[in-house]
């Protein structure tokens, strides 16, 4: 599900909404609200097709959506000099982002216990919702302003409006 949503769906929503950043937003909600229906279904008995499967699409869809239009509203704003160096920060934070929350889940998913296994997953992904949520309204404060354009005499934009160049809006990034 992350292709199609990445490829198709996030460039045109996009385009539609005005920015990768509102994109982003409902990316990380969906995915939130992916793993919560996962905490309402999940249980010890295997039921793949209608417990887990469609936790897993939406999750797909929200990830689609998500990571490549935060990663390409965070290189919106970057200068072709700087380029290089802002991408490489900007998957340095997600590869740290990432390291971190698999050692928070470690940390959890280290205590199961034998009498109800179940519960240090329900707290895992509730962890995993909290992250999703942070992430989503994060992304909701710092990437959700509209643009506008730096006149060529170079006057500043009120307050809290996010200035770039006029440009063609930049592509969402392919996920590898």
């Amino acid at each position: 599900m992350v292709l199609p949503f990445a490829r198709i769906a996030a460039p045109r929503m996009a385009a539609w909404l005005g920015g990768l950043g509102r994109v982003a937003v409902i990316g990380c909600a969906v995915n939130a609200g992916a793993q919560l229906l996962w905490l309402t279904r999940i249980q010890a008995q295997p039921a793949y097709l209608t417990h887990l499967l469609p936790a897993q699409l939406l999750g797909g869809a929200g990830v689609g959506l998500a990571i490549p239009s935060l990663l390409g509203s965070g290189s919106t704003s970057l200068t072709p000099g700087r380029f290089g160096t802002g991408s490489g920060i900007l998957n340095m934070a997600r590869q740290v982002g990432t390291v971190l929350g698999v050692a928070g889940l470690v940390a959890i998913l280290s205590r199961v216990s034998r009498t109800d296994p179940v519960a240090a997953y329900r707290n895992g992904l509730v962890l995993v919702i909290a992250f999703f949520a942070a992430a989503g309204a994060v992304s909701a404060v710092l990437l959700t302003a509209r643009p506008v354009a730096v006149p060529s005499g170079g006057a500043v934009p009120p307050s809290g409006q996010q200035v770039t160049q006029s440009a063609p809006a930049p592509a969402v990034p392919r996920s590898t």
